[in-house]
Parts: structure tokens; C-alpha cells; sequence
């Protein structure tokens, strides 16, 4: 995902003599780039409040495009990507990955299993309830899925015996899957005391998204407010240099 606001240049060169004018692409693609990088930091200063980060990957993932003094249209970007590490036959290798889940996140859209997965994982309340921040790798449903799968107590339908087998607990807790009221299955869990079971994650087969990220919005208002220091502050350098820079 690619994001660019236009800021109107026209009054700021109207006032240049023909020498000053040869030095625009130079002072527009520094100020151009300068732009980027604030609009670059305030997307990255407003995830956590709109996001649950359990690592720097979403932050690393805002990136820029410098401008180009040489370049036909004289422009920088704010867009997400990711790099991310691959063997090659001379190494590790940088592969450019675009994070998919975020242009949903700044547009809205559905959201539908991926990965050979059948159902989204919704976490409740009783699931915050126990992990109210980040969800620790031994709470999330692959980790509570592989419980699932292991072996449970049971209760033979012919005899009416009861099996006992050994069973993964996480958090003094066993789980496993059951349909509730509305149709949908869920994960659930419960004390290993206790017959009764809560929802800690509701199984659904798609989502909706809603806008969040308002890439769009924050780079926009804060390009507009750079823009004029920036571009005043690099002709003064020019200036201080005597227009002696080359093309």
C-alpha cells in the first residue's frame, strides 16, 4: 500500500530568480523525502494506541521512498512493506513483502482464514480476562487447538465407564471444541476441577474490518505541516552555500 500527498509548490518557487530555479528538484526532493519521514513517524507513533503489538514488525512494516532530484515527477512515498530473511544459494537473502493485513486495516474489508485454516480465532472475554495485554504464545489457539487435539477425558457411551487419558493443560486449564447457541463452534475451556466450560476463543468463518489505521489521514496533515519549514529550511543551506550545488 502506497500513500502520497500533493502539496502545492507553485507559490513557494514564484519568487526565485532563474539561478535559484535551477537548484528546485534538488530543494524539492530533500524537502520531498523530509516530508515522508514525518509522515513515516507519526503512522508509527499512533499504532500502539490502535493496534496490540507483540513485536516491531507492524512498525518496521511503515516505510518511505526517498524523492529523486533526476526523476521525471519529483515525488516520495509513505507505504507498508516488510522485510523478511530467505536462504538463497549465496546466503540469506532481503525479500520486499508487502503485510497484506494492512490494507484492511486503513480501508475495511473482510477478513477470511488463510493458511489452510478452516475458522478465525476470535478471543473473548474470558480469554482477556486471563491474558488482558498481549496473548502469551501458550493462550493462543494454535498452542490451546494443539490441547484439543491431545488426549481428554472421556466417557464411554456403551459401558457409561470413564476413560482417563492424559491431557495438555495450559493455565490449570483443559479445552476443547464445542458448538454453542448461535451455531458456531468455539474453544473451550475449564478448571480441571470444575464441569464448567467458558468460550475463550469463538470460531467463525469470516469477519469484517473495520478502518483503523488512517495511514492516509496522518501522513496527509502532517506532510501539509512540514512542508513549509522543510522547504524554507533547505534553500537557506542552499543559500549558505552559495547555490554552488550541482546538478
Amino acid at each position: 500500500m502506497e500513500l502520497r500527498a500533493t502539496v502545492d509548490v507553485s507559490e513557494a518557487v514564484a519568487g526565485l530568480d532563474d539561478l535559484q530555479k535551477r537548484q528546485i528538484p534538488f530543494a524539492l526532493a530533500k524537502t520531498l523525502t523530509g516530508c515522508a519521514k514525518v509522515g513515516q513517524a507519526k503512522v508509527q507513533e499512533g499504532l500502539a494506541g490502535k493496534f496490540t503489538l507483540r513485536n516491531d514488525f507492524t512498525l518496521r512494516s511503515i516505510r518511505i521512498k526517498p524523492a529523486e532530484k533526476k526523476a521525471a515527477v519529483i515525488e516520495a512515498d509513505v507505504h507498508t512493506s516488510a522485510i523478511s530473511m530467505g536462504g538463497g544459494s549465496g546466503g540469506w537473502l532481503k525479500h520486499e513483502l508487502a503485510p497484506d493485513y494492512l490494507l484492511p486495516q486503513e480501508e475495511g474489508g473482510e477478513k477470511v482464514p488463510h493458511a489452510g485454516h478452516e475458522y478465525l480465532a476470535v478471543p473473548t472475554r474470558y480469554l482477556r480476562a486471563l491474558a488482558p495485554g498481549i496473548i502469551p504464545t501458550e493462550l493462543r489457539p494454535g498452542n490451546l487447538l494443539g490441547a484439543v487435539a491431545g488426549r481428554y477425558t472421556v466417557i464411554e457411551r456403551r459401558t457409561k465407564q470413564i476413560q482417563l487419558n492424559r491431557q495438555k493443560i495450559v493455565k490449570g486449564l483443559v479445552f476443547f471444541i464445542q458448538e454453542i447457541g448461535d451455531g458456531h463452534k468455539a474453544i473451550m475451556g475449564r478448571s480441571v476441577t470444575s464441569r464448567i466450560a467458558c468460550p475463550f476463543y469463538l470460531l467463525i468463518p469470516e469477519a469484517r474490518i473495520k478502518p483503523r489505521l488512517e495511514m492516509e489521514r496522518d501522513v496527509d496533515e502532517a506532510v501539509q505541516a512540514a512542508f513549509p519549514e522543510l522547504w524554507a529550511e533547505n534553500w537557506r543551506q542552499i543559500m549558505a552555500r552559495g547555490l554552488r550545488i550541482q546538478g
